[in-house]
């Protein structure tokens, strides 16, 4: 069914509705994640260069290709559909731009998920073996996978491909996350337990220098842990609307066109929230993201007065009627 609506043309109320959702969207998700890949290359209080974090910028990236290229492509393209004018030079772009930006959104969510699993679960061999050459190697491999699997897109098309990618990706992410949810979660308790007897030990230096590094594994884990909730909010309810899209008999077509940008803005709105989890939950972000914008505000004051002060020792040239 949703393949003989390809082409009907979707309700003009729809059309505008999503078109303002995706500008709406650009302009969160592209300052939000530009302040994250800032923040991890400034580095300002030099605590931001870490293996998590490289994959946190990866993300941050992949993100910024949605806010970038998908997003703007998309309100175009739906303003342009509800003024009943060609918008088909538009779509491949978005389509891609969209896909390649899904595959490695995902891929470094499980990346980020192995990560957080070894962190807690091994912490020893974790600083030892886990390094930030290995981390490029995998975001290398990441990209290239996410370069190279949507062009299936050109084949089987964007429905087929995205009813392929939540089967596959999305539900393997999944997977993996449960598994490493439940580990992770019992390697902490145990944790937990050690952290309580080495308080009630001596407190030596390397007894607190452990404990503040276990506290902040705590908080990585625990914030990557919401951030992949919020992302599996927006997943999920996407990946069902396709599985509707692609397997509803009864459905008409302004049914299939309303279910089509539903599951693209769910989808979407994951790029724009990830930004607000750092903010929100990791200490070393927020600080980076304060220290940041507060030298941001005093350099604009700064250049405001010093051209106010230029202007006031500018001499002014007498005019003769």
């Amino acid at each position: 069914m949703a393949n003989s609506c390809a082409d009907v043309k979707a309700p003009m109320p729809l059309s505008f509705f999503t078109g303002i959702v995706s500008l709406l969207l650009a302009l969160v998700t592209i300052p939000g994640n530009l302040i994250v890949c800032i923040a991890v290359l400034k580095d300002p209080f030099r605590s931001l260069k870490t293996p998590f974090t490289f994959f946190v910028v990866n993300l941050a990236v992949a993100d910024l290709v949605v806010g970038a290229v998908t997003e703007p492509l998309s309100a175009l393209a739906h303003f342009r559909e509800g003024f009943s004018l060609e918008i088909r030079l538009f779509v491949v772009p978005m389509h891609m731009s969209y896909f390649i930006s899904c595959t490695a959104s995902v891929l470094n969510l499980a990346a980020l998920t192995a990560d957080r699993f070894v962190a807690i679960s091994y912490p020893l061999q974790y600083r030892v073996r886990f390094s930030t050459s290995r981390a490029t190697i995998i975001a290398g491999l990441i990209w290239l996978v996410s370069l190279l699997l949507p062009f299936t897109y050109f084949k089987v098309g964007a429905l087929k491909y995205a009813f392929v990618f939540a089967n596959t990706a999305v539900a393997l992410t999944l997977v993996i996350f449960l598994f490493t949810y439940v580990r992770t979660v019992r390697a902490m308790r145990a944790q937990v337990s050690q952290w309580d007897t080495m308080r009630q030990s001596s407190q030596s230096e390397d007894n607190r220098a452990r404990l503040r590094a276990a506290s902040l594994e705590k908080n990585i884990t625990q914030a990557f842990m919401v951030m992949l909730g919020f992302f599996l909010c927006c997943y999920i309810p996407s990946c069902i609307i396709i599985y509707i899209m692609n397997l509803c008999s009864s459905c008409n077509c302004t049914t299939i066109h309303v279910f089509r940008d539903l599951q693209f803005i769910f989808v979407l709105s994951s790029s724009a929230l990830n930004p607000f989890v750092y903010a929100w939950r990791l200490p070393n972000f927020r600080r980076a993201f304060k220290k940041i914008l507060r030298s941001r505000k005093i350099h604009e004051t700064a250049t405001t007065s010093s051209r106010q002060e230029n202007r006031a020792h500018t001499p002014r040239t007498l005019e003769f009627s």
